[in-house]
């Protein structure tokens, strides 16, 4: 079979140009250099736990299914992570009442601690992301993330 000729210049889909390739190359170099703190500890976590343990710091309680829908991780990893998080004393889950196979999942008193002494070294790394912007570019750039997350929102709702 004969392989078909090269597309012109302009057919190329040039990835240093298109928007989603780069912004997933930026968002996976990030997060590999935010994981660098939770992964170096002497207890580390997975990404999997770091994200569910952050999510619940920010809206516990909440069920499993919702862990997935807010962290964008598929169930296997979530289940996973819980199990591991429940396991080293983070979480604890209960039986929601009127929902026999629901469980409402919160972070315990061990789970507090170990992600306070985390968010102050979290936070300074933010911050060196922050300093390379100039005043007010990280406001612009918060208000177009959130003209992507409307976009996708209101795609998905169809």
């Amino acid at each position: 079979m004969r392989r078909p000729p090269k597309p012109s210049h302009e057919d190329i889909l040039w990835l240093q140009d298109y928007l989603p390739y780069r912004m997933a190359v930026v968002a996976a170099r990030m997060l590999r250099d935010a994981s660098r703190v939770y992964k170096s500890r002497r207890n580390p976590l997975t990404t999997p736990q770091w994200r569910s343990l952050g999510i619940l710091a920010n809206h516990e309680p909440l069920t499993a299914t919702e862990l997935c829908r807010i962290s964008m991780l598929d169930k296997v990893a979530i289940s996973r992570a819980l199990a591991q998080l429940q396991r080293r004393g983070f979480v604890t889950r209960q039986r929601i009442d009127n929902d026999r196979r629901a469980r409402e999942i919160t972070l315990t008193a061990a789970g507090w601690r170990y992600y306070n002494e985390l968010v102050p070294e979290m936070k300074r790394q933010e911050d060196t992301l922050r300093a390379l912007l100039k005043d007010g570019e990280i406001e612009r750039l918060f208000d177009l993330l959130d003209r992507f997350d409307a976009f996708f929102a209101a795609k998905a709702g169809r």
